[in-house]
């Protein structure tokens, strides 16, 4: 009599066919497979599926399940493909060659030639499978699947194993093509942009009024420092500073939403009566920064100058015919903009709008009243 529940097995890889709904995410598609072939008989005690990614900073996911902790998602950083982690185990060969690599833990003359495989077994692990992950475009990632079963994964529960691998590969390919679209365009448009956009607003004119405290900044001294440098060594200068300067924007709830050279806008978006806690996460965000750039090497060379202003603008699709940009357009933005400006003329780091200098948390001072270009009369700068 068979080991193995094949109808439900039948069910798990129909489910998988018809796109795994209404799974709401990649833990959920996981956690359902894993937890059906067990139930169904296959030996699973622990599961890993490692995706690469398009992304700044990483160069894939892994998602690991077991019986005892469930799933659990972890990132490959820059510079893993280097490290004995990687080059020390099977991932290469499966992902290169696109084959299956298999090695029955209590056999004593079954190969020991990964670091994984001496691990597995001193967890009491009996049987590990690799196996390759191959998208429609040729393009391959991995699974392994292993057991602690005595005896291992029997020949019945290899050809499961075998029967879900192709409904698996196209449901991480779907999954990795949205992950990457939304990746990529939460890099260079903002992630709520990157949102927006993905929710279809991608016509002219497609956006939203929104509320909220806008911070522009740029490095002082910046056209002289980098006229005596390289266009290689500014980027680098330019790159380390924004490394310094970005995490502390993100952290207080900020989006960046365009780099601009040597500077960048952001926004702190808020309801109509949290004026207060905007301005404040960016007031303490721009001190956080300053103070982060100060205590690096780069610091020896870069001070950056800030402005915040507060005001509802349009956050939207602007363009022509096929290329858009995702931004702030408004009354407020082009204030701010002007408020940067008057940091430079006036000597100043940091600078803020009389309309947000009341809501900072800390003193502010009235600075100078100065032209700004397009507004009328002598605008107040307050510094703080």
């Amino acid at each position: 009599m068979s080991r193995i529940d094949h109808l439900l097995v039948d069910e798990l890889v129909e489910w998988m066919i018809d796109g795994a709904r209404p799974s709401a995410s990649a833990r959920d598609i996981v956690e359902r497979i894993c937890t059906q072939l067990t139930a169904a008989g296959v030996p699973i005690d622990r599961f890993a599926l490692f995706i690469y990614t398009l992304h700044p900073n990483l160069v894939g996911w892994r998602f690991t399940w077991t019986p005892y902790q469930g799933v659990e998602v972890s990132q490959g950083k820059m510079g893993l493909f280097s490290t004995e982690e990687y080059t020390a185990n099977p991932l290469p060969t499966v992902v290169e060659k696109q084959i299956s690599i298999r090695r029955g833990l209590e056999d004593p003359d079954s190969p020991k030639d990964y670091r994984i495989v001496h691990e597995l077994i001193a967890d009491g692990f009996t049987d590990y499978l690799v196996q390759p992950v191959i998208y429609t475009t040729g393009e391959t990632n991995a699974v392994s699947w292993s057991t602690k079963a005595a005896g291992g994964f029997g020949p019945e529960a290899v050809a499961v194993l075998e029967r879900v691998n192709a409904p698996l590969a196209r449901l991480t390919e779907t999954y990795l093509l949205r992950l990457n679209a939304a990746t990529i365009l939460s890099a260079y448009v903002g992630r709520n942009g990157g949102d927006q956009i993905l929710k279809g607003r991608v016509h002219r004119g497609d956006g939203e009024e929104i509320e909220g405290s806008i911070l522009f900044t740029d490095i002082a001294g910046f056209t002289e420092l980098s006229n005596a440098m390289s266009g290689p060594e500014v980027v680098s200068l330019i790159n380390d500073t924004f490394d310094l300067m970005v995490p502390a924007i993100e952290g207080h709830g900020g989006e960046i939403l365009k780099f601009l050279g040597d500077g960048f806008l952001a926004i702190f978006p808020h309801d109509a009566s949290d004026l207060d806690a905007a301005a404040q996460a960016a007031r303490a965000s721009v001190i956080e920064a300053e103070a982060a750039i100060a205590d690096a090497p780069v610091g020896e060379r870069i001070t950056f100058r800030s402005a915040i202003h507060d005001g509802r603008f349009h956050f939207g699709n602007i363009g022509g015919a096929n290329r858009l940009d995702f931004t702030a357009i408004g009354r407020p933005v082009n204030y701010a903009a002007r408020l940067l400006s008057a940091a430079g003329s006036l000597g100043l780091r940091r600078v803020a709008s009389e309309v947000v200098a009341p809501h900072l948390g800390t003193p502010a001072r009235l600075a100078d009243r100065i032209a700004f270009k397009g507004f009328p009369g002598r605008q107040p700068v307050f510094t703080y």
